[in-house]
């Protein structure tokens, strides 16, 4: 029961991550710099559950050590992606991006190899290179490439793979789910609270298409999606929760396809099959396994 709630974690928060565009495109296209956007967002989400937390009489307290731990973990894994990744679509395509992005099961794989000695299954191995071979062919594009452009987003790659591996920490594994989220939220609003402050790049809008998009992004695509893979890969483990994360590109082209009308080609239509047949992989894996393998 664990495993099957395991999956279904990782896909919804795959899911609820992918619409992003759903609620930033308009912020974006408007030209609302990204400081306000992230400053918005995760404000937005760390309050909203915060609120929730309390009055479900949740205790949020948490120690120096585990403050500690979630900085480290948190803003800088969890927090900074985001960063990384906005900087790099400044210096390429999108979608190249994006693609680049999730090799981040790769470095989630290498990591806990390393750390903690854990073996996959040949199916989660095939299932690894199968669901990066879809994500590509789901987002490539042509365009320009700069090297800065890859510099940020091989740092977006390798921060939220660590943050993944990082959720395996005893420390942060032990806590509540729900505390743990919270406080990563939280730290990551302040961060970018004052990254907006000292750039001069944070800007107050009030308007009602504005705050109803940073609502949404803030809880579904924030608290929602965090909460989450939390949860996923404390029942199934960071590397098939990494996997199973490559749905997300899918939401997103399918935002695109019927909220703005984007073309879908046939060498998306093949990578979406890749990346289902990566899901099942693992979800066949899971059946056969119990519980993730480490020794």
């Amino acid at each position: 029961m664990n495993q099957i709630k395991g999956f279904i974690y990782a896909c919804l928060s795959a899911a609820t991550f992918g619409l992003i565009p759903l609620f930033a495109n308009t912020a974006i296209l408007q030209g609302v710099h990204n400081d306000t956007i992230l400053s918005y967002r995760y404000s937005i989400a760390a309050i909203a559950y915060g609120l929730f937390l309390i009055l479900g009489k949740t205790n949020l307290k948490i120690s120096r050590k585990q403050t500690k731990e979630i900085l480290i973990a948190g803003v800088g894994g969890y927090g900074i992606t985001a960063f990384f990744l906005l900087l790099a679509y400044l210096y390429m395509p999108t979608g190249v991006a994006t693609s680049i992005h999730f090799l981040y099961p790769v470095v989630v794989t290498i990591l806990m190899s390393l750390i903690y000695k854990e073996r996959l299954s040949i199916w989660v191995k095939m299932a690894l290179l199968i669901a990066i071979a879809g994500t590509v062919c789901l987002s490539w594009q042509k365009g320009r490439v700069q090297w800065e452009g890859i510099v940020f987003i091989l740092l977006s790659t390798i921060t939220y793979g660590s943050y993944l591996v990082a959720l395996n920490r005893p420390t942060l594994k032990n806590m509540n789910p729900s505390t743990l989220t919270f406080w990563v939220l939280l730290f990551t609003a302040l961060f970018y609270l004052l990254l907006g402050f000292s750039r001069g790049s944070l800007v107050w809008i009030s308007s009602f298409s504005f705050l109803k998009d940073m609502f949404l992004l803030g809880i579904v695509s924030t608290v929602i999606s965090a909460r989450l893979i939390v949860s996923a890969v404390k029942l199934i483990g960071s590397v098939s929760s990494s996997i199973l994360g490559t749905l997300e590109p899918i939401t997103a082209i399918l935002t695109g396809i019927f909220f703005f009308h984007e073309p879908f080609t046939l060498i998306n239509f093949i990578g979406f099959i890749f990346i289902v047949a990566a899901v099942i992989m693992v979800l066949y894996n899971g059946k056969k396994n119990s519980s993730p393998t480490i020794s």
